[in-house]
């Protein structure tokens, strides 16, 4: 199961910006937080946020929160993923 290079940007900052758990952000304030514009532009997405975060949650990777399943935060998946590849990082 590989990731898109820009799926991985965005578990990548959204570790980063420690948005795991409880540490949940709206979908919109995520988009600034991780400044997808720039994912936008240095992968060539024609994607909105929501529908690509969505995509990572169908994978486990992210857990939706709330009732209208607006804020969004990393899961134990996503974190275990993230530490993965940054250890493989620091290998190679």
């Amino acid at each position: 199961m590989t990731l898109k290079d820009y799926e991985d940007e965005v578990l990548f900052r959204m570790f980063d910006k420690k948005i795991i758990g409880h540490g949940y952000a709206r979908v919109e304030h995520l988009a600034s937080k991780i400044n997808w514009i720039e994912i936008q532009q240095t992968h060539g997405v024609n994607k909105k946020l929501k529908r690509v975060v969505r995509r990572l949650s169908n994978k486990g990777y992210v857990d939706f929160h709330g009732k209208s399943g607006d804020v969004a935060s990393l899961t134990a998946l996503g974190v275990a993923y993230v530490k993965g590849k940054l250890s493989t990082k620091d290998i190679a």
